[in-house]
């Protein structure tokens, strides 16, 4: 198995990894047919990110003849954290990402070729896995949204950066963000942020009942940093 990406793509598989650090402590890597994922979840398990990126993107996409439902491993993600932690300067400083794998050893190995012929390599250790996925009910009532990330960002950049949970209130003609607000709390005793966005806004929004949604606002944040 060897990948190889040059130029901006590499800050963004840099900027991938560093969403996934704000959201889980295990890194899930897998190589499909349709291209390389990056996955993990929460320690509670109630958040689970994805990235995929397609065989176009890189420069070399080589699976090694891995069988068809592919090459899949998991590691600390603080492992290949460090690999990309000054992701911002990537795009100036390197000029080409391969990554491959080890197998009779269990590692895998990131090299970042920097100008004037520096190489950095990483061999981080990896243990096999099985497939992380999304756990939830397809049955349910349909429940779409589609927005610009500056849609969001303009929306979350008003609530605090100490406020830990936000609540997503959905009717079938507008989305409200506010403030998550436990039962059991005094409401006359805490600040209540609220921001109401018409579905015309969304570029795909489809919601047919009244629906809350409660989640950690920190996961979100990582996200609309790497849009």
């Amino acid at each position: 198995m060897r990948f190889s990406v040059t130029g901006g793509h590499v800050k963004v598989l840099g900027g991938a990894v560093q969403a996934l650090s704000r959201v889980g402590r295990d890194f899930y890597l897998e190589a499909l047919p349709h291209g390389l994922v990056f996955r993990c979840v929460n320690s509670s398990r109630s958040a689970f990110a994805s990235f995929l990126f397609s065989p176009l993107f890189f420069n070399e996409f080589d699976r090694g003849g891995e069988e068809e439902e592919g090459f899949r491993c998991q590691m600390a993600m603080k492992s290949i954290q460090t690999v990309f932690k000054s992701f911002s300067s990537l795009e100036k400083s390197v000029e080409k990402c391969q990554i491959f794998t080890k197998r009779h050893r269990n590692r895998l190995v990131i090299q970042l070729h920097y100008r004037h012929g520096l190489i950095k390599t990483h061999n981080l250790s990896f243990e096999e896995t099985l497939r992380l996925e999304a756990v939830y009910c397809p049955q349910g009532p349909p429940l779409t949204l589609s927005a610009t990330p500056r849609l969001l960002l303009d929306a979350v950049m008003h609530f605090p950066p100490s406020l830990e949970e936000m609540t997503l209130g959905l009717t079938p003609h507008n989305a409200t963000f506010h403030t998550y607000t436990h039962p059991d709390t005094e409401v006359c005793k805490t600040m209540r942020t609220e921001i109401t966005v018409s579905a015309e806004e969304f570029e795909e929004f489809e919601v047919e009942d009244v629906v809350e949604v409660t989640f950690c606002l920190k996961e979100l944040r990582g996200f609309l940093a790497f849009a």
